[in-house]
């Protein structure tokens, strides 16, 4: 079941952060995993394929300055996971059970955590959960997608000759589905034709409106760039869809709440939603 949990934080004192924290999220992550089952941290931290989760950026308000970011003590802050399998989360939310409410530390700073939410509220929109099956279930027919991109997303690209990757940071709708898709068939206990949604979003899948812009991620040693802002996916000319295929497109864009979209998901980077 793929579930979206936003976790409260409270800092401790008054910190002074890089306002892009998605690595240090990503280290809290696999700590809090491994003080409740640390052969499954163990197991992601080593696995170079799809990865069954994704971690935002910190989430705070604070007044930035020389590429920094200020926060006061006692500021809600949030971080938000996302698991894509039930046996993932029961671990992650072990540690919950067992220790309480832990602090968790984002690089030198330490945060309390205040609450743990996984369901969709008034007031917790980022969070929720839906089962594989249901997210079929309820996929629309529409043939417009909106879509908001939150984070910094973009895919790795090789150059021309192959030496080496760089990042290809323009919205592009087989790319985005490419991902969403390839998160789907490595987790879903259900299989999507990967062959055939692809051929259709090639063939029907159009960019209608974009408003977007570059951003940069700082990793410490390393500085990610990707596009964050909004987009409309236009499926076209609509006298020729298969259903099942334009059900299955909506499906995936829904699922893209919980996957994410492109490259370093795990570090806070293509948090995406459908608006």
């Amino acid at each position: 079941m793929p579930i979206s949990t936003l976790i409260s934080l409270i800092p401790e004192t008054d910190v002074t952060l890089r306002p892009t924290m998605g690595h240090h999220a990503h280290a809290a992550f696999l700590k809090i995993l491994r003080e409740s089952t640390p052969d499954i941290a163990d197991t992601l931290h080593a696995q170079s394929a799809q990865k069954p989760f994704t971690v935002s950026p910190l989430i705070a308000k604070g007044r930035q300055q020389e590429r920094r970011l200020y926060i006061r003590a006692g500021t809600e802050c949030k971080l938000r996971f996302t698991f894509l399998d039930d046996a993932l989360f029961g671990a992650f939310g072990g540690a919950f059970l067992k220790f309480e409410l832990p602090t968790i530390r984002l690089g030198a700073a330490s945060f309390q955590v205040k609450q743990l939410v996984s369901h969709a509220t008034e007031n917790h929109d980022w969070s929720g959960n839906a089962t594989y099956a249901d997210l079929i279930k309820s996929a629309k027919s529409a043939t417009e997608i909106p879509l908001k991109f939150h984070s910094p997303t973009a895919f790795r690209t090789l150059t021309p000759r192959g030496q080496k990757t760089y990042n290809h940071t323009q919205v592009d709708p087989v790319r985005c589905y490419q991902s969403w898709i390839n998160k789907w068939n490595a987790f879903a206990p259900m299989q999507l034709d990967r062959t055939e949604i692809l051929n259709f979003i090639t063939e029907h899948a159009r960019v209608s409106r974009s408003e977007t812009r570059t951003q940069a991620l700082n990793f410490g040693k390393s500085t990610e760039i990707g596009w964050i802002g909004t987009c409309t996916f236009r499926f076209e000319p609509e006298n020729t869809f298969d259903e099942h295929l334009l059900r299955a497109s909506n499906c995936l864009a829904d699922y893209a709440f919980y996957c994410g979209t492109g490259y370093k998901t795990t570090m806070g980077m293509g948090q995406t939603k459908r608006i």
